[in-house]
């Protein structure tokens, strides 16, 4: 069962992912396509996504998962336009890993890449369990380009 939360509309690469696009030959019905208009923020996105994974979970019954954590849905985004905060992407994954399965965290998406890499250093923490500092370390020799004061977590966009 493959399910993908994603941009979705004409006018944005490449185009495909709408809600009748649900597998083919013996993968039909295991593909689920949530297509989303850009702006939304982290409350809505995590209860269509608690909401959705809920019901995926129940009716398939994995034995594991594997998670593609995509940065590219975090605000400043240089191709998405979604509005998830750090924290707010990272609410998902936890949602995920209380299931209690095995569960394998790949990254992919994110051109934005300073906050590829705070997204990715949060959610290793989530998945550890771990509150990590919301410093990024100053030894960092590409501390500077951080911006946002050089924390984990930084401000989305006021809509």
């Amino acid at each position: 069962m493959t399910v993908s939360f994603h941009q979705y509309g004409e006018d944005f690469f490449p185009g495909t992912g709408g809600f009748n696009e649900d597998g083919e030959g013996d993968g039909k019905k295991y593909a689920l396509n949530i297509p989303l208009k850009p702006g939304i923020s982290d409350d809505a996105f995590y209860e269509l996504f608690r909401d959705v994974m809920a019901g995926v979970m129940s009716k398939y019954r994995p034995h594991a998962l594997v998670m593609q954590c995509g940065a590219d849905s975090l605000c400043y985004d240089k191709l998405g336009q979604f509005n998830l905060s750090v924290r707010g992407h990272g609410r998902c994954l936890d949602y995920m890993l209380k299931f209690g399965i095995p569960t394998i965290m790949m990254g992919g998406g994110g051109y934005t890449i300073e906050n590829v890499a705070r997204c990715w250093a949060y959610e290793t923490g989530v998945a550890l369990g771990k509150d990590i500092d919301n410093n990024i370390p100053k030894y960092d020799p590409y501390y500077q380009r951080y911006g946002f004061d050089q924390k984990i977590h930084f401000p989305v966009k006021v809509v």
